[in-house]
């Protein structure tokens, strides 16, 4: 074969281009990467969600435990009683359980407590302004909060006395200090719910 001939050949195959087969293998290997990469900006996605919804009942656990360690020894408020478990509603007469709806608005986040006192429900909203302004929304001067946020329920145990087991295994009773311990819910991820819980010891 001449080298004339040979040259042509070669430019004869260059010009053919894919075949069929080429093109659908082609195309299928770059839908199963397409569905990886999409699988894993998901899953990305719900866990930082998930993360968020985490962080906030952290800082709702916080919240309570400090405002509970307020109370002076004896006061009704530090009344040894409470449960961590029951409904995502606090029942009337529950001392020990309140529920905090978080609202996100353009230049301002809103906090609203609801909570059984003395048989009767309370509700407060503080908003914290983007001016740095942190009070009811009227002294903030902005409007109340509208729509839906994120409702967390907060349920607290007080005990005293209270047994504690050291990394030995030996266990001990402590009378003199009371444990008060937290836990934070949200049911509103239906994939996976948001549990906390947070301790401390008062004397």
């Amino acid at each position: 074969m001449s080298h004339q001939q040979a040259c042509n050949k070669r430019g004869e195959m260059r010009v053919r281009g894919f075949s069929l087969l080429e093109v659908v293998v082609s195309i299928g290997i770059l839908s199963v990467g397409l569905l990886g990469v999409a699988a894993l900006v998901t899953s990305t996605m719900k866990t930082g969600t998930n993360s968020r919804y985490v962080n906030m009942a952290n800082i709702l656990a916080s919240e309570k435990l400090d405002s509970l360690n307020k109370w002076p020894n004896g006061d009704p408020n530090v009344a040894a009683g409470g449960s961590l478990t029951g409904s995502n509603i606090c029942a009337t007469g529950d001392d020990y359980c309140d529920q905090v709806t978080l609202t996100e608005a353009t230049g301002a986040d809103y906090e609203t407590q609801t909570q059984i006192v003395n048989g009767s429900t309370v509700t407060t909203t503080i908003v914290h302004t983007n001016a740095g302004c942190v009070d009811t929304p009227t002294n903030c001067g902005v409007p109340n909060p509208s729509g839906t946020g994120s409702t967390f329920t907060r349920r607290w145990l007080i005990t005293s006395p209270f047994t504690v087991t050291s990394t030995s295994g030996t266990t001990a009773t402590v009378s003199s200090a009371e444990r008060i311990t937290v836990v934070v819910t949200l049911d509103e991820l239906v994939q996976n719910p948001v549990v906390f819980q947070m301790s401390m010891v008062r004397p």
